[in-house]
């Protein structure tokens, strides 16, 4: 019966009954439009689901204006005045609605026209579906979906609710579709469903989630080694379809697994955990099992954690981000320059939380973040450059750069731009870069080294001894310098054998005329050490913990004078061209008194520092401090 006679013999009254009674029995919206009237009859359900007031409503043009999504509203308005002139009779529009929680939700609107005894449109009568919603079933793999396992699962008595969810995904599918085409890889979603039902036994149920992902509802197994067994036939008997196959596809599947009692904690977070769990496997490699684990959830929560902290920070003027700075000095005990150090502080209800840069610079990586706050990194280690060479004129900064900012052709460019916006002399920033961050000399990487060596930037290997050290390696990075990673330095300080595994690396690097920078000196005799087999550079904790630059101005450079030796070459070392310290004692304080080169002033960083220990009085260019009793 058409629309058209069965609103003849029911009034418009008898007709709302009627979606009352139908509505019920099925998942669509119907609906009654008056356009004479302007008024709405629909059912109870997109009541509850959109953002509508009641079942029926007068106003209707306000109402549905207010439910449809603002960029639908054109189009919508534009099917009803063709309705209203007669020049369409059937209603069929993709649209979105406003759903209760205020977001867009895609539908489909259908709809015929019924006209008055003059032939003039008067009511449109049809039905709504959400066509973004989960299918019950899925044709290809010939399965039950999602909406149906829930169904199944709450339907069981809550006593019988035990056993497993087990999460199955076919690896690497998308490689099926790329060599063999869609049709294909569609009839491998069917025989692999079919391959996991044969597998099946009473209280094992399969359904389909996406694409290539399967869900078993295991209420059968008792153990996680019945689970394995399970999961073992189904590999075997996906070996033997594919022998049958003569081997046009060689694939394998994985296995997360969670316990049915997740479900306890909500439908939402069951799936998480599921999901978690098959990506798990996965990562461990093509035919893999993973059984979930709390504490590797937790793990993965504070991974996503910190990466929008990340996230936050880098938006936010790089709020929660700080360059820190660990002094270098050469064989001579002399400083060199300093090495930037990027950390991170987390913010968060409990406080601020200083995250590990093991932490948190994978997922600048990962997530592509490390290219802007690289940037900032490198900014603020020139500007820090600038002011420490105000007194000490050959200081330069080591900065950290990772393949991924390498990849983009304009690092080179944006390290050029800090040097000449700081008035650095090219020499003055050295780029460091750990072996383990690239593989080979690509195209790339070696555009980058030729731009540094065309403008005089150092640059330095980073942890060398952590990945793939050789002579030809080193040869063809063709460093200025190399730096020992600080675990190797302290093995070579507690074995004889390390010891001389470190020796000889040294002498290495040296042949090529490469120099080296030791990492991790902790202790003087390691120093020592180190000058007997003549290596270039040291960095450590003996020397200074990386800090903050105004800790780095006020104390790491310029401790307190403890006596004429150690007075002259901290003298020596800030203004590079003082006299001999006269000091002489005056009882149980000490008078030290310097020439300093006209008009060079002192950093106001060190007059704080050593105004708490010395009275200070400059005359001409004499300065002389004295011991506070």
């Amino acid at each position: 019966m058409r629309a058209f006679d069965a609103y003849k013999i029911l009034d418009e009254r008898e007709a709302g009954s009627l979606i009352d009674l139908i509505a019920p029995c099925m998942d669509d919206y119907l609906y009654i439009i008056d356009l004479k009237n302007d008024t709405l009859r629909i059912s109870q359900s997109a009541v509850d689901r959109f953002m509508l007031p009641d079942k029926f409503m007068n106003d209707a043009t306000k109402h549905l204006r207010t439910l449809v999504y603002e960029k639908d509203r054109k189009l919508l308005e534009n099917h009803k005045r063709k309705i209203c002139d007669g020049k369409e009779k059937r209603y069929n529009v993709l649209c979105r609605l406003i759903s209760g929680k205020n977001l867009p939700v895609w539908i489909n609107c259908r709809g015929e026209v019924i006209n008055d005894n003059e032939g003039k449109p008067h009511y449109i009568i049809g039905c709504m579906n959400e066509t973004g919603t989960r299918q019950r079933a899925d044709n290809i793999s010939g399965l039950l979906g999602e909406k149906e396992m829930a169904s199944y699962i709450y339907s069981q008595p809550k006593e019988k609710l035990s056993g497993y969810f087990i999460q199955i995904g076919i690896d690497d599918f998308g490689m099926i579709n790329n060599v063999h085409g869609q049709t294909y890889g569609n009839y491998i979603l069917k025989r692999v469903a079919e391959c996991i039902a044969d597998c099946l036994s009473g209280g094992q149920k399969i359904y389909h989630l996406v694409t290539d992902k399967y869900m078993l509802v295991d209420m059968l197994s008792k153990s996680h080694d019945e689970v394995v067994q399970l999961f073992k036939r189904i590999g075997e008997k996906i070996d033997e379809f594919i022998v049958d196959e003569n081997y046009k596809s060689i694939f394998s599947v994985s296995a997360g697994v969670t316990d049915i009692s997740t479900l306890a904690e909500g439908a939402v977070e069951c799936r998480k955990k599921s999901d978690f769990s098959l990506k798990c496997a996965k990562k461990r490699g093509g035919g893999s099992i993973y059984f979930f684990e709390a504490e590797d959830y937790k793990a993965s929560l504070r991974k996503n954690t910190i990466l929008s902290a990340l996230r936050s920070a880098t938006v936010n003027d790089f709020e929660g981000f700080e360059v820190y700075y660990q002094p270098i000095l050469d064989s001579a005990d002399r400083i060199i320059g300093a090495e930037a150090l990027l950390r991170f502080f987390m913010h968060s209800d409990e406080g601020d939380e200083m995250i590990s840069p093991v932490e948190f610079i994978p997922l600048l990586e990962e997530s592509r973040l490390i290219i802007p706050v690289g940037e900032f990194v490198l900014n603020e280690a020139a500007k820090m450059c600038r002011e420490m060479q105000q007194y000490i004129a050959d200081f330069r900064v080591n900065i950290n750069v990772s393949y991924i900012q390498i990849m983009r052709e304009s690092m080179a460019n944006k390290i050029l731009s800090a040097i000449k916006a700081n008035n650095l002399r090219p020499e003055s920033i050295c780029i460091e870069m750990t072996e383990s961050g690239f593989m080979d000399m690509t195209p790339c990487f070696c555009s980058f080294r030729k731009k540094l060596d065309e403008n005089n930037i150092q640059f330095i290997i980073d942890d060398f001894g952590t990945g793939y050290s050789n002579l030809r390696y080193i040869s063809e990075m063709n460093p200025d310098y190399v730096k020992i990673d600080k675990d190797f330095t302290a093995m070579a300080m507690r074995s004889e054998k390390d010891h001389e595994l470190f020796r000889k690396i040294i002498e290495m690097v040296h042949s090529v005329n490469i120099k080296i920078c030791i990492e991790g000196i902790e202790k003087e005799e390691w120093a020592c050490a180190m000058k007997e087999i003549h290596v270039d550079y040291m960095q450590g904790y003996l020397y200074g913990r990386p800090c903050e630059k105004d800790a780095f101005l006020n104390k790491e450079y310029f401790p307190g004078v403890t006596d004429k030796k150690n007075a002259n070459e901290i003298f020596e070392r800030i203004f590079k061209r003082t006299e001999k310290l006269n000091i002489k004692a005056l009882g149980d304080r000490r008078q030290i008194t310097c020439k300093i080169p006209k008009k060079k002033l002192f950093p106001k960083g060190l007059q704080r520092e050593l105004s708490n220990t010395y009275w200070m009085k400059t005359c001409s260019r004499v300065t002389s401090f004295r011991t506070k009793p």
